[in-house]
Formats: structure tokens, sequence, C-alpha cells
């Protein structure tokens, strides 16, 4: 008998890494018996018998099978009667086949008359035909299912992708989970027009998401808002992603959409005839490297002006000095780990060496991130249900971190008659680390300890041990390398923690009732909760450098926790409508929610641990702080939707909403806001080139309004500010949470804000608030076409946009006489514009041979100023004054000096800065880029397919603050070669093995005064005229020349965004269906092209 089939397991891979798809299956076992005769002529008997049975049966087989073939001639074509050249004909369960000529003609040979032909090709119906069948002329239809394709839109509506008036893109689920990222949001770089998506570089911290220029877009699952940081959404469950483009496409989600939204379906049980499925899936992938990292120098040690020397003290704090020390010849230097003698109190000189090579990448590990799916769906007339429970394992690339996530999904519906539904979603995900690493500038950040201040002198090897001892014997302090600026990196790797620990739960039920074919009425209710728990361990000991008392918090020790909670819910009422009148096709809804919101944190730490290494607020040395907050809102709406199509003409949809916040004050608080849009499929009653195989245009507008609400939430200390910034430890970044919450700005309160001297101290609120304030406004309008031609070989949709952004809730600058630093107004109003072009096109498609299909992305806008306030004509934004027309993303910032031929001039061999307040800032560049850009590439050859995707983008400016540090500090390689590594070197030479001072090489182009004294204007020289100039030629040190001079003039360190990415790269092979045999185990379905 045979062993059942076995399952098939595809593996994932995250960019970059290959992956081959394999199955696991067992062959099936035969058992046979023989009746064994003990004679030998029976035997003989028998195999000449048997021998003489085969021959004779090939024999009538092989005629019989000569008799039934039939050789058949015909022509393919088109329902316009043109003959289609390459079409495939091929017998139904047989290999091989034949394709027509430049005619459409073919001529093919079928086995027996009873056989079946397969005609097909590309954009066509493929059709069934006997070859018993008296004609051959075979017609096939046009496949009209791409251009029929339907999409998920707002409120979870279901519509033909070419009625829409508005943009959207849709990607599939099952795109995403071949090359996997942890975060299901992070794949979608690159794969729809005018999206931006950039990884956090905190772990867990929600990706930096773009949509044309706007970032806070809503998360919308099965058609319900969600609260999430992205993280708590699983891949294996998604079946589609839709992309609702801006107001114009979201307006039925209220001013939560006002920016876009990314729509989730995600997979229910489906009925298939076979009973329950079980798909398993499982993957492992392996982390090692960075994409990029700083270039340092290894030639020169730490110290100053070529000086270093470790103190005489056992343990050394008296320094903090940057990397401009000795260069490594191997002369003697007093080092942290040379001989100590405890009884003079004298330190022996060891010679200076580079011995701590590549210390970054011999510290760092290889990390495995391990993934585990498994789920069981099924579906009958009545019911469907799944259930899928996922998780996830992974080890980071830093020591002593990993991350455990475990997800738990179900869907069900029950039809309890023919008319009457029920529906219930549930989504448990659960994360926890005991440790995550710090990535940000700070005493606790790996790439701070190496890359930006450290040296080779050390190998980071010999300090494993963290508590070793200089002498080799166990200390109460950690070993360190240098104790004036750094902490030993295992020791922060094994002492200082940073746990996470959160849950998230989010589901509806849902009933609905149709009372016929028209009318259909559901009523639902969805909460969305997420608890959180982070802690930082600060062990006894710890450098905490210039942020706080290196000999107080940092030598006793500290402890801090933050707790976050988070409810929503969110009950709807719809009744939708959908039914043919005449030549018209009209659906619609109109229905009511009701949002309830309440959120509360709480912030607290310890003045030191009384005892070390006890993490509990009860044991700190002072009394130790704590800061709570709390909020709560309401939101109540009506909104309707309609949908009226004409015979195959024309399309128009329109939506309203009616919002009441409890956000603004009574009177303001009520607002509504529409959208209308037009769409038309030209090439459904236009006789078009037969190249066109449709043409459609659309455009729309849309109005959203929203009051004083933010879509991420700090600490309790630091409360909202919509952004990340330094945390109140004065180092890290302080980790933002989805929120989507109120902000409490127009409220005049008193609030705790700071201890001073150990004692509670109170602030009252420096903006004023204003009864008269209402909701900000944005208006959108789009237009756009879609095309496809050559039978849908080649797509191309195009999308015009622009918006009024405003009039926002701007807090608008008064008179420091008041009290005041500003007063709440409607003010500020920009424009943006842009375009955006998504090109699809299958250079090859061949059924039995090479396919090459390619996905193009491009996008480009620009925002401007357009109205300020009153008759207002500048305003101060972002530390610069902006004017009317200006782009708000320009760069302002102090600049060089230069004279009428732009030559920098130099003083003293150091380049003069402008004046930095802010009117004589100069504009150094823009923040956002030309264009972004997205390039994917699928070729398939019968079962293997490989495909890859490169995305990036084009122009824009950004201030590099890792290479400035880099270079202040002595570390990038930068400072130690080209003309800055010649003059250095020379410098070095100067000082005769470090006991004298250098002298400077190096002298920088450009020009120095000879004569007169610069006056400045908006960062220009104005009396140019007065002045005389000469070719500088004044030398200084490099590490004067960076640290004095440029790393002073913020122009210097602006550098070009641009960046092309090869983000995935995948290879997979499908084995055929014959080798898993006919029982239930089968392979998973091709995914869309």
């Amino acid at each position: 008998m045979c062993a059942p089939p076995g399952s098939y397991l595809p593996m994932t891979s995250p960019p970059g890494v290959v992956v081959l798809v394999h199955p696991l299956f067992h062959f099936c076992d035969s058992t046979y018996y023989n009746t064994i005769k003990t004679k030998m002529e029976m035997r003989l008997f028998m195999l000449r018998s048997t021998l003489l049975s085969l021959w004779l049966a090939l024999l009538l087989i092989a005629g019989n099978a000569f008799a039934q073939e039939r050789i058949i001639k015909g022509k393919v074509t088109g329902a316009d009667g043109a003959g289609i050249p390459g079409a495939t004909i091929r017998e139904k369960g047989r290999s091989g086949g034949a394709l027509t000529n430049a005619n459409g003609e073919f001529s093919f040979k079928a086995s027996n008359p009873d056989a079946v032909l397969v005609f097909s090709t590309v954009g066509y119906l493929s059709r069934e035909i006997n070859a018993s069948a008296d004609n051959f002329n075979i017609i096939l239809q046009e496949d009209r299912k791409r251009l029929d394709e339907i999409v998920v839109t707002a409120m979870g509506i279901r519509k033909e992708a070419k009625r829409l008036g508005y943009s959207v893109q849709e990607v599939k689920g099952a795109d995403l989970i071949k090359a996997r990222d942890p975060n299901a949001i992070n794949s979608l770089a690159g794969k729809v027009a005018g999206l931006t998506v950039g990884a956090n570089p905190e772990m867990l911290g929600r990706p930096d998401i773009v949509l044309r220029g706007s970032k806070d877009l809503l998360f919308v699952v099965d058609g319900i808002p969600i609260n999430s940081d992205t993280w708590n959404i699983n891949p294996d469950d998604i079946e589609s992603y839709t992309v609702l483009k801006g107001a114009n496409a979201a307006a039925l989600y209220g001013f939560r959409g006002i920016n876009g939204a990314i729509v989730i379906t995600t997979k229910r049980g489906t009925k298939d005839g076979k009973g329950w499925q079980i798909d398993v899936n499982s993957s492992t992938l392996f982390e090692k490297g960075f994409l990029a990292l700083p270039q340092i120098q290894e030639e020169y040690g730490r110290g100053t002006n070529f000086k270093y020397s470790y103190g005489d003290q056992l343990y050394d704090n008296s320094q903090r000095l940057p990397e401009w020390g000795p260069r490594f010849e191997g002369q003697p230097v007093k080092q942290y780990d040379s001989p100590w003698d405890p009884a003079t109190r004298i330190r022996t000189a060891t010679p200076w060496t580079a011995r701590g090579k590549d210390n970054f990448n011999r510290f760092m590990e290889t990390g495995i991130i391990n993934s585990n799916n498994i789920s069981l769906s099924t579906a009958t007339d009545r019911a469907d249900i799944r259930i899928s429970m996922s998780n996830m394992n992974q080890k980071g690339m830093n020591p002593n971190t990993k991350l455990h996530t475990y997800a738990l999904a179900l869907n069900a519906g029950y039809n309890i008659t023919d008319k009457f539904r029920i529906e219930a979603s549930a989504n448990i995900n659960k994360q926890y680390s005991p440790n995550i690493p710090d990535v940000n500038y700070g005493p606790n950040s790996y790439v701070y300890m190496f890359q930006v201040y450290g040296s080779a002198d050390y190998n980071i090897d010999d300090l494993k041990d963290i508590y070793k001892g200089p002498q080799g014997v166990p200390g109460l302090i950690p070993y360190a390398q240098e104790y004036g600026r750094e902490n030993s990196a295992w020791f922060i790797a094994k002492k200082w923690l940073r746990s996470h620990d959160k849950t998230d739960i989010n589901g509806y039920v849902k009933a609905s009732y149709k009372f016929n074919d028209a009318f259909n009425l559901s009523l639902r209710s969805q909460i969305t909760t997420w608890n959180q728990v982070r802690t930082e361990q600060v062990p006894a000991g710890t450098n905490l450098n210039t942020y706080t008392p290196w000999y107080y918090f940092g030598w006793y020790g500290d402890y801090r926790e933050d707790r976050r909670n988070l409810f929503e819910n969110n009950t709807d009422l719809t009744l939708t409508y959908n039914k043919k009148v005449s030549k018209f096709n009209i659906s619609g809804l109109a229905g009511a929610s009701m949002r309830s919101f309440s959120y509360n944190s709480l912030w607290g730490t310890t003045k030191a641990l009384a005892l070390p290494n006890v993490y509990v607020l009860a044991n700190s040395k002072d009394p130790y702080a704590s800061y709570t907050w709390a909020s709560k809102m309401q939101v109540y709406s009506g909104f309707y939707s309609f949908d009226i199509t004409y015979d195959r003409f024309l399309t128009l949809s329109h939506t309203g909403r009616v919002d009441h916040v409890s956000t603004l004050a009574p009177g303001y608080n009520t607002f509504y806001y529409p959208s209308v849009s037009l769409s038309s499929v030209i090439s459904d009653y236009v006789d078009l080139p037969k190249f066109i195989s449709l043409l459609k245009i659309r455009g729309s507008y849309a109005n959203v309004k929203g009051a004083l609400t933010a879509p991420t939430v700090s600490s309790a200390y630091t409360q909202i500010t919509g952004k990340s910034t330094n945390s109140l430890l004065g180092y890290g970044t302080d980790l933002y949470s989805s929120y989507d919450g109120p902000t409490y700005a127009n409220q005049m309160a008193y609030g705790f804000t700071s201890y001073y001297n150990n004692t509670p101290s109170v602030s009252y609120s420096s903006v004023i608030s204003n009864a008269t304030l209402k909701p900000f406004s944005v208006s959108s309008y789009e237009a756009g076409a879609d095309i496809r031609l050559f039978k849908n070989r080649l797509g191309i949709d195009f999308t015009y946009f622009t918006s009024l952004n405003g009039p926002q809730i701007f807090p608008l600058g008064v008179a420091p006489s008041t009290g005041y630093d500003a007063h709440n107004v409607n003010a500020i109003t920009t424009r943006k514009k842009g375009f955006e072009i998504a090109l699809n096109t299958s250079p090859l498609r061949n059924p039995k041979g090479l396919n090459w299909d390619i996905n193009i992305n491009y996008a480009t806008y620009k925002e401007t100023l357009q109205h300020i306030y009153g008759d207002e004509q500048s305003v101060q934004l972002n530390n610069h004054v902006y004017h009317q027309g200006d782009r708000i993303d320009a760069i302002y910032d102090a600049g060089f000096v230069r004279d009428g031929s732009g030559n920098i001039i130099y003083s003293g061999g150091l380049p003069l800065r402008a004046p930095s307040d802010i009117g004589n800032r100069v504009l150094l560049g823009y923040a956002n880029p030309d264009f972004t850009f997205g390039i994917g590439n699928r070729f398939s050859y019968k079962s293997f397919s490989f495909s890859f995707q490169i995305d990036g983008r084009i122009g824009g400016k950004i201030y590099d603050e890792v290479y400035h540090d880099g270079m202040n500090g002595g570390t990038a390689l930068a400072s130690a070669s080209g003309d800055f590594g010649t003059a250095r070197f020379a410098d070095w030479q100067s000082t005769n093995n470090g006991t004298v001072a250098p002298t400077g090489h190096y002298v920088a182009p450009g020009v120095k005064i000879i004569s007169g004294t610069p006056q400045y204007a908006n960062g220009k020289i104005t009396n140019m005229k007065d002045l005389q100039f000469a070719p500088n030629d004044v030398a200084t040190t490099v590490q004067n020349f960076i640290s004095s001079g440029i790393g002073n003039v913020p122009e210097y360190w602006m550098v070009d965004r641009s960046f092309a990415k090869l983000r995935e790269v995948t290879i997979s092979y499908s084995l055929p269906s014959k080798l898993l045999g006919h029982g239930r185990f089968t392979k998973p379905p091709p995914s869309p092209s």
C-alpha cells in the first residue's frame, strides 16, 4: 500500500538571500507477490509466456496508437478575425505541443480522436476542443480578467479597479513572503509608486513610511482601522495590500486617513471541496554584516595632538580623548592594560600597536531569524474558518540580543440563514525581548563605541571578561579600555539591558442581514488594545559620559520603567445598496460610527540605586521620580457613499462624512467633508487601434478635516511631539508608539515636568489656547490615466496630484512680553504637487518557455508655502525664516563665507563661517528627493523562477552627523587619507614621536583676507568691494582644521541622499505535481504575475 504523500514547505528569505523552494515527500511503496515454483521447467515456461504476452501487448498498443493518430490543421484568430501568432496548441494531459505561425495557422498531431486540444496565448481566454471536431478555425476571446480586476477600497468595499476615479495600487501578500522581512510593511519598499518605506534603526520601532511626502498613514485590516506600529501584522496571514493614495482614496475613513491608507485583507477559509487545508511555512535566514558602515582609520590611536598616556591610577577617568593620538609604530606608550605597580603606583609603557583592527566586525555575531507558521482553513456552504499560528525567534547580530514573537489569528463566518450572517475575527500578537540594543548616539551604542570614537589600540576580545581588572584580578567596576568616554562593549552587552514586552489584541464581531438583492444591513464592533512595558537596567560602574554625573547614577547604577496602555473601540452600523436600474448600475452605503479612545502611561526612574544591581523603583538612593499621562477622546460620525455607472460610459462616485470630535471647542467640533470622482473607460465605447487593450481616464476631488490629534506618543515625561527627539536621559532616542489620540495642545493647564533638588516642579502652558479654533483642512485634486497596450503586454498608469494642506492648526509666535511663546491659530497653508507613473510590461511571454515581467514605479513631488496668516509674508519654521513660495523642505544653516568668485575665505588657516543667527543662514539644499523609483524583474522558465528588485531615490540632502562626529574625533578614514592623510602624517613626523607640539602642514585651497573687515547679511558678505584677497597659504594641523574649522560649518557635512539598492533576490523551483502523488498534499499555486 502507498504511504501518504508529504507536505510542501516553501522557504522564504530576506533581501539578498537566495532561496530554493523544497518539498518533503515520501515515495509510494508497493507490495507485491509472486507464486514460486519449485521446478526449473515451470520457471522457464512462465518466463517465456510472460515475455511473449508483453511483446504481443506492445504490438497491439502501438498499432492501435498509429491507427488513431490524427493530423489536425487550422487557424487561431481573435474576435476580429486576425490571426494570432505564437499561440500554443497542446494535448491535454500530455507534454509537447505546437505554435501557430505568423498568420495564426497550425498543424498538430493528435494521439487519438478523443483527445482534448487546448488552445492558449497571453491576453486571451484558453479554449478546449475535442480532436474529433470538424472545424478547427479557433476563435479566442480577449481575457478581460486583468482589466476587470477587483480591489479593496475604503471601508473594505470591493470595486472594479477600472471604475475607480482615484489612484490605488495593490500588492499580493504572496509576493512579499518570498523575500521575508520580520516587519510586513518593510516589504512594500519600492513596490508602490509614491510610497517609500525606511526601516527604523530601533528594534520594533515603527518604520518611516512616507506616501506622497506625507507620513502617518492609516492601517486598515479587513475594513477596520487599527492602531498599529506595523510589527503586530503577521505576513503569513495577509492576502493582499491595497495602498489608497491620499485623501481622495481614503476620505471615508475621516481625518485618520487624511494622508492615505494601507488596507490589508487577511486570508479566510475557502471552499474547494477538499475539507480542511493545512498550510505550513517555515524559514530560516541569517544576517551578517551591514549595508553600510562608517569607514574608520586604523593608523592612529586615541589621544590629542599625537599625545596619549594612560594615567598612573588603577582606573584612569581623567581623559575623554578622541582618536588624534600617536601613530601606531610600536613605540612605548602607557595603556589601560600596561603593567601597574600597586606599591609605586607607576604604570610601565608597552608597545603602541593596532592590535584591535576590525574590532566592530569581530564583536558582532551572525544573526538568525527563524519563522514558522501553520494555518488550518476550511469552508462549507454555510461556514468558513481559518486559524493561523506563528512564531518568530530572532537572535540579533549584537551579542546577547534576541526577540521572540508569537501570533494567533482567527477568522470565522457562519450563515445562520440565507439572509443572516455573523463573522468574527481575533488577532493576538506577543513580543518579548530581554535586551534591545541602543542604535543611537550615546554611551551604550555600539556604533558610537566602535565607529565614531573607537580606536585600534585595544583588542575587543581582551575585554570579554568584563570584571577582570587591569592586573587580571576581578574588580568591582567593569574593565574598559578608557574610562573617560567609553564603556566596554562586552559590559554593555551583558549588563546594560533594555527589555521590551508588548501584547497587541485586535478583533471584531459583525452581524449582517440581507433584506434582498439590493439592500444589506451590517452592525460591527471592533477593539484595538495594546499594553507595553520597557525597562532599562544601568549597572553599577557604568560611564554615563557627560549626560549625568559619572560618579553618581553611573557609579551606583540606575533603573527605569516605561509603561503604556491603549484601548480603542470602533462600532459602526452600515446599510449598503446595489442594484441595476435600466442602464445605470447603482451602489452605495450610509452609516454611522462611534469611536472611543483611551490611553495612559507611566514613566518612572530611580535616582541611583541604593543597592547595586537590584532593579526596582523602590531601590532608589534618592527619591525616585515618576510621571503619568492619560488621555481620552470620542468621535461620532455619519457617512455615506454612492457610485453610479451609466452603461459602459461613465462612473460617478461621491462620499461624505460628518465628524463630531471632543478635541475642539463646542461650535467648532462638528464638521463635514466630501469627495467626488469621475472615471471613464474610453476603450469600452470607442473603437481604438487594435494595439490599445484599455484606455481609462479619471479625476477626483476630496476635502478632509481634522483636529488636534497625534499619530504617535512618547513617554509620560515628554508626552506628545509627534516626532522623535532625544529622551530626557540625554542620550538615545525616546520610543514613539502608535497613538492616533488627542494632543491637548489647545488646553491651558499645569503639568509636573521635572524635579529640582529632588523637589517636584510644575509649569504652565506656554501656548495660549483659542476657543474659536477651527479644524485643519486638506483639499486634494487628482487626475490620471490607465493605458494598456498590446493585449495587456504593456500597462502604464499615470497620476497627477495637487493638494492644499491648510489652514493648519499652528502655534504662531507672540511677543515675549506676554509671558507666552505662541498662541494657537488656523494658519500655514502649503501646496503639494507631483505625479506618479506605474509601468508593467511582459517583454517575453511563452507558456512553455521563457517569461519576463517588469514592474517600474516612479514618483516625484514638491511642497511650497502658499499662505501664512493674515497679511504675514514670512514665518519662522525649523530655525529659519520662510517666505511665501519657498519650498518647505529647504535646509538652512550656517555656511562657508565666499568671495565674489565662490572661493572659500580663510583666516588663520581656518575657514570663515557665516553668522549662525536665523537671518544669516544660507540655503544648503532640499531634503526631499527629486524622484523615487523601483524596478522589479521576474524571469520564469517552466518550474524555475528568478526575480530581483532595485529601488532608490535620486536627489535630496541630509546632514551626515555620523561622518561629522567621526571626522571630528579623528576616527573617520577620510581624516587619514588623501590630502588630509598626507598632511596628518607630516604633522605626526613633526612631533618627534609625540614629544613636542605638532607643526601644521595642511593648507586649504581658497583665499584669505589681507585688507578690510567683512560685513554680513543673509549669510553673505555685503562689502565685498572693500576687501582685498590673496591665495590662502596658512598651514594648520589636520586636527585643528577639522575640529576647529570645518567641524563648525554645517555646509561641509551636507551629503547627497541619492542611492540605488538591490533590495531582494529570490530563486525558486516548483516540483511537478505528479511527484507529490495523488493525495491531498499539493504544491502551492503560482503567484500572480
